[in-house]
């Protein structure tokens, strides 16, 4: 049992400047924003493989012949 309090006292000596330095640097508005951010790029293919790929899938010239 005093082990669990020992713990339970240096989670919180180490959570509060955490706590403090998130609230400080408004990172409840911030990490969102980012996220979204990096979210929404999408990938450009170079030129030459724009016609190879169309919706996200590869097209066959030979797709009806199967062995």
């Amino acid at each position: 049992m005093g082990n669990f309090f020992g713990y339970f006292i240096w989670g919180l000596i180490l959570a509060a400047p955490l706590w403090w330095l998130a609230w400080r640097l408004h990172l409840a508005y911030w990490v969102p924003r980012l996220l979204s951010l990096l979210r929404r790029r999408s990938v450009h293919l170079p030129p030459q493989l724009q016609p190879l790929v169309l919706l996200g899938k590869r097209q066959h010239e030979d797709e009806g012949r199967r062995a």
